[in-house]
């Protein structure tokens, strides 16, 4: 009898962590409903605060990572496996899992648009609306979406990766993989419930403030286009709900086969939008285009990586290419998890070129075709495209796909696509919450179903609140309170096990 109250003990929620990030979140919420205008200066004052001040921080510790990766693919732990067992998924599932888990529903909002904010504001002191500018526009969105920042990505996916396969740490606390940094007494008492504490709170403003915050309104222009009702901020409450719920049901009865066929489902469809698009659109011109853009990012690779721009002070820099180094830093520690798991009976080489490699082509994909197609519909038309885009974004997105062959089926699986994927995504993410505030779980243990509906509600309403207060600037904003709390974790976690690393592989080269 007293061995089984322990374990049922050990398998409880972990109050010391959960009750103040629960906490936070709430009053964060509340804080948005009450007080609105305030929290949106609140946020636009600390972004600025941060990416103008900490910005080339930043962009250096992606360029470490982006380093550290090449060390890696080359280095003496290049052919060191991840544990002596066999990999549980083949070459194609593991890579399809990768690719897939870059490719969520935020970035169809950007496909569309993202060169045009670089057209309308180029860098580097270029002319608006010229040659050159949409030159920039079409070759840093795939820049944002490519290796440099997936660099990160893989590096703590390989710290990961090490820790559950090599040390066998089977537990979902992430201070237990900072402990060769801060000691066993440190990862087990206050220090390690910080770091947890810290870590939970990023994965829900993470997932409720950008991820969700950009997916839930794509998804509800789609569901407007597609079947004739306005798109308000009631409809895309409806869509929390939706989503939510789906996430509630498939968690609470654990449709595992359900889920893993709703995943293959979106694969497909990925590809069939992507060759459609591709097949209608101007071929030519996408083809010759994703040959110059790429070579014109290689070019630039650096200068696109280190721009800061402190002599111009023009903040452009600061308002893109940090905030998306803040954005892929928000979801660092739980994106490293989940690669990973992934990673089992994998050699580190094998690994990281994966993570970089198909998660960048995932992103490209759908840049080279999707966003080359909208590129051509701007050039057919330019002054409907402003028009649409000063209305607004969501009107340009569905003005492009409305030029399209076959446009209302082509939104209808758009907007299959946007709801999956923002449905599968938040499941990954409110299972990995349930877990990290329930950490002493067996290998085949999950989180109780109760505090998996408990997370879905949580993130449910604070994604209202951000939604409530509108704005892409705002939802950007608010990657700084996801952004800085997961690197300063990440780090922790690179720093501890790559120590541990040179001690268990040494210094032989295989």
């Amino acid at each position: 009898m007293e061995n089984r109250k322990t374990s049922t003990q050990n398998k409880s929620v972990d109050l010391v962590v959960t009750i103040p990030a629960v906490a936070l979140v709430l009053f964060f919420a509340f804080m948005i409903f009450s007080y609105r205008d305030a929290m949106d200066k609140f946020l636009t004052d600390t972004f600025y605060l941060v990416t103008n001040g900490f910005g080339s921080l930043l962009l250096f510790l992606h360029v470490i990572t982006f380093i550290m990766c090449i060390w890696l693919v080359l280095g003496k732990y290049a052919k060191k496996k991840f544990g002596e067992e066999a990999p549980d998924l083949s070459n194609f599932s593991f890579y399809s899992l990768i690719f897939t888990f870059g490719s969520s529903a935020s970035i169809i909002y950007w496909v569309f648009i993202e060169f045009y904010y670089y057209l309308e504001g180029p860098p580097f002191g270029v002319e608006p609306f010229t040659v050159e500018a949409l030159k920039w526009g079409s070759a840093y969105p795939v820049f944002h979406w490519g290796i440099f920042l997936f660099s990160a990505y893989a590096i703590v996916g390989v710290a990961f990766a090490f820790f559950i396969h090599v040390k066998k740490k089977n537990t979902s606390r992430v201070s237990a993989a900072c402990e060769c940094l801060i000691g066993e007494k440190h990862a087990n008492g206050l220090v390690g419930r910080i770091i947890d504490g810290f870590f939970l709170f990023t994965i829900i403003v993470s997932t409720a403030g950008y991820s969700l915050g950009v997916s839930i309104p794509i998804v509800g222009t789609f569901f407007e286009n597609t079947f004739g009702i306005d798109h308000t901020l009631s409809v895309d409450t409806g869509i929390i709900v939706a989503v939510t719920t789906c996430c509630a049901l498939a968690m609470y009865t654990g449709l595992n086969k359900g889920m893993s066929f709703i995943c293959n489902a979106r694969i497909i469809l990925f590809f069939a939008v992507a060759a459609f698009v591709f097949i209608v659109g101007d071929k030519a011109f996408m083809l010759n285009n994703i040959l110059e853009s790429t070579g014109w990012q290689a070019q630039h690779f650096i200068q696109m990586a280190t721009q800061t721009d402190a002599v111009g002070g023009s903040g452009w820099p600061q308002s893109w290419t940090v905030f998306y180094a803040l954005f892929f830093l928000a979801a660092i520690v739980s994106a490293g998890l989940y690669y990973a798991k992934l990673c089992k009976g994998r050699t580190v080489r094998e690994c990281v070129i994966a993570i970089v490699v198909a998660s960048s082509v995932g992103c490209a994909i759908f840049f080279w075709t999707m966003g080359n197609y909208s590129i051509t519909t701007y050039l057919g038309d330019p002054e409907t495209f402003k028009a649409m885009m000063a209305q607004n974004p969501y009107d340009a997105i569905a003005y492009v796909i409305s030029t399209l062959p076959l446009a209302k089926g082509v939104m209808a699986a758009l907007l299959v696509y946007a709801f999956v994927s923002t449905w599968t995504f938040a499941q990954s993410a409110i299972y990995t919450m349930a877990m990290v505030s329930q950490p002493n779980l067996g290998e085949s243990d999950d989180p109780s179903k109760i505090g998996r509906i408990g997370w879905c509600v949580i993130t449910g309403i604070l994604t209202i609140a951000f939604l409530y207060i509108g704005g892409l600037q705002t939802v950007k904003n608010s990657m700084v309170w996801a952004g800085i709390p997961s690197a300063i974790v990440a780090v922790m976690v690179v720093i501890s096990n790559f120590k541990d690393m040179k001690k268990v592989w040494g210094d032989k080269i295989d």
